[in-house]
């Protein structure tokens, strides 16, 4: 009855845990770009899918910066921001030869920090898409995950950031010989993930769910065996397991959200569940 009892508890937190953490990914995450150069802010608008135009309400707001704009009108807007608290991204558009002059004339104003800019050599390019998410991810902080979820390509930067968070918690918590810590960060990885990508929250994410519940239920044991066995520092043994254990799980939880697309899914928690057990049998059949 004991054992009951704790389940169902276990359960329970891990239902409220996962409704919160849903719940903030549905809250903020508005980015405007200002307008200036219509060339420029046209591109990083299509770079970006991110909407051109001043939104007094944003959480964050893009100021381009191309080689042919004044930078001193750009870092007096970026102070003048800084001094309201509120964040904002100069995204500098310049070759790597020009990098420090055009950093210069920004942070001549005593209200804007190097944390505030961003380089890229174009707006058009995979490499600038890399570097500017990056920085908007960055300044974004929490904000991050309700963003990628307006601005679908935010979407795998924001992906990375959460997975490669959750699996240093997870680490740091398996060391700490804290497995209940370990649990909680792969399970707000797997639903902040889900919901960055446009999920709602339903029967139709059970699968993902489950995956991360059952993997909390079995690290712990996992890790604390092979600290025994492997000749290593105890902290050291668990610590990667709860690591690789985290970043497995993001991979696999990923080809299930990917594999059970929103239109293929059950609509309820059962057949969701049988639809998942059907597609791994299948999938270990055609291995052997």
């Amino acid at each position: 009855m004991g054992a009951i009892t704790t389940l169902a508890k276990r359960v329970n937190t891990f239902a409220k845990d996962t409704r919160k953490h849903h719940e903030e990914a549905l809250e903020g995450g508005v980015i405007a770009i200002l307008p200036g150069d219509p060339v420029l802010t046209g591109a990083l608008s299509d770079l970006l899918g991110i909407p051109v135009g001043d939104r007094p309400h944003a959480d964050l707001v893009i100021i381009p910066l191309g080689m042919a704009d004044d930078a001193t009108s750009a870092a007096r807007e970026a102070a003048a921001r800084a001094r309201q608290d509120l964040r904002t991204l100069v995204v500098v558009i310049c070759p790597d030869a020009r990098r420090g002059a055009r950093e210069a004339e920004v942070l001549a104003e005593p209200d804007v920090t190097i944390g505030d800019l961003v380089f890229a050599p174009d707006a058009t390019s995979e490499a600038s898409l890399a570097a500017i998410t990056d920085g908007i991810i960055r300044v974004l902080g929490a904000h991050k995950v309700p963003a990628a979820r307006r601005y679908p390509p935010l979407r795998d930067a924001v992906r990375r950031s959460i997975v490669s968070s959750a699996a240093r918690e997870s680490a740091v918590a398996g060391a700490l010989n804290w497995f209940p810590g370990a649990s909680a960060s792969q399970l707000a990885m797997v639903v902040k993930t889900g919901s960055a990508e446009g999920h709602q929250l339903d029967a139709r994410r059970v699968p993902e769910v489950a995956a991360a519940v059952a993997s909390g239920l079995v690290i712990a044991a996992v890790a604390r065996g092979a600290s025994r066995v492997v000749p290593a520092p105890r902290w050291l043994v668990r610590g990667a397991v709860a690591w690789g254990a985290t970043v497995a799980l993001a991979a696999a939880t990923e080809r299930i959200s990917h594999q059970m697309g929103e239109d293929n899914l059950p609509a309820d928690p059962r057949s969701a569940l049988r639809s998942l057990l059907t597609r791994v049998r299948k999938g270990r059949k055609e291995k052997s």
